[in-house]
């Protein structure tokens, strides 16, 4: 077994290079997503005695990469974009993630007997990263998951597992259920989104040419926002807030960092923030243990499948009663679940092309505010299960 933590490392980035040439060679692969390649990969190497699943390496690559890729990705964020999303879209946002919350809640609530086996008394931090989730998308659950200090790489990779299988039905029911009820809804005149052609480009992948200047300046940034909320976390708030999660002082920095144009312009932050990720999952994967995770798998099934069906039921219902149209209720749904990434391709298959910027727009607003949410969902079920 192979126990350098300098030769561990170095396989673990040949897990993201395969997994990457993989997801870029073979078309039924990137169905899995890259994330899933990363994770089992490396998971694969662990349970098969190729690396340890034990060492202080996994440790310090998880407290490091996960605030430096909320870094650098919310420095691209622009909070004056809001308003260009429209009272109809963010209003439907606004509807989406109350389901959301009330949907993670419930699940909380019904399923705390059988998460208590498994975290014991920390049953209520399991709330926040999947708040998270379903406002901002993956980005905010891996933050709060370590943020919060969940911990349990088994239970992490069954979370994963689901949450990237749930995908499929929820994909579906983006498609089908607009169909459905379209014709059953009126839609009142002050919700209408006006249908424009999104400008030249606007869904279109924009080639990034990576700059050394822009690299440095953004690895930089990121460095010091970190190191800031430490000092800022170990100086003023522990005395008054000790549970208060550090990766919330870095999500306020980010967003503040990012308002400033010259910031938002440093190209390469999406690359970047992405290879921490996948070192982020490399790590988790190899700290997995197959059998354990395959057995936590249904009860998180079951909270997400609780999360699904009380959001859907919110958002369509209250949409019929306030008169909301179902496509912008679709799009603020796609926006919660994935932030901007499915934005485009649910939006051209519904002829939603009026949609895509909103939409998007939206989508970055779940990434600026989802750990915020996340965390006050957890300390609310924190205080109604007694944790």
């Amino acid at each position: 077994m192979i126990q350098s933590p300098l030769a561990v490392l170095a396989i673990l980035l040949g897990a993201i290079v395969f997994s990457l040439y993989m997801v870029n060679r073979f078309k039924w692969a990137e169905r899995l997503s890259t994330i899933m390649w990363v994770i089992f990969t490396s998971a694969i190497l662990s349970n098969a005695g190729v690396i340890p699943t034990e060492l202080p390496l996994y440790s310090s690559i998880i407290d490091f990469t996960v605030p430096f890729a909320v870094c650098v990705i919310l420095f691209t964020v622009n909070l004056s974009d809001v308003r260009d999303a429209g009272k109809p879209v963010l209003a439907a946002f606004a509807l989406a993630s109350v389901g959301t919350i009330l949907g993670v809640m419930v699940a909380s609530l019904s399923l705390n007997s059988f998460l208590t086996p498994v975290l014991g008394a920390d049953t209520w931090k399991i709330a926040g990263p999947y708040t998270g989730t379903y406002i901002g998308g993956s980005l905010n659950f891996f933050a709060l998951w370590t943020g919060l200090d969940v911990g349990n790489p088994d239970l992490l990779a069954a979370a994963n597992a689901v949450d990237n299988l749930t995908l499929f039905p929820l994909y579906l029911l983006w498609m089908v259920v607009p169909s459905v009820l379209a014709g059953r809804y009126a839609v009142k005149k002050r919700w209408m989104v006006p249908v424009e052609e999104p400008r030249d480009g606007e869904s279109a992948e924009e080639h990034v040419r990576l700059v050394p200047l822009h690299v440095a300046a953004l690895v930089f940034l990121a460095l010091l926002v970190m190191a800031l909320s430490n000092w800022i976390k170990a100086s003023f708030i522990d005395p008054v807030m000790p549970s208060l999660p550090t990766i919330l002082i870095v999500t306020t920095l980010a967003l503040a960092i990012g308002q400033f144009r010259g910031v938002r312009r440093l190209k390469g932050a999406w690359e970047i923030g992405d290879l921490a990720f996948w070192l982020f999952f490399a790590a988790v994967g190899a700290l997995i243990n197959f059998y354990k995770a395959v057995v936590l798998s249904p009860v998180l099934f079951a909270y997400v499948l609780i999360i699904m069906v009380v959001h859907f039921v919110f958002l369509y219902g209250a949409g019929r009663l306030l008169g909301m149209d179902v496509g912008v209720l679709t799009i603020a749904s796609v926006a919660t679940k994935s932030g901007p990434p499915l934005i485009v391709p649910v939006a051209e298959a519904k002829e939603w092309r009026h949609l895509i910027l909103p939409g998007i727009i939206v989508g970055m607003l779940g990434y600026a505010i989802g750990n915020y949410v996340g965390f006050a969902v957890a300390e609310t079920m924190r205080a109604l299960l007694g944790g």
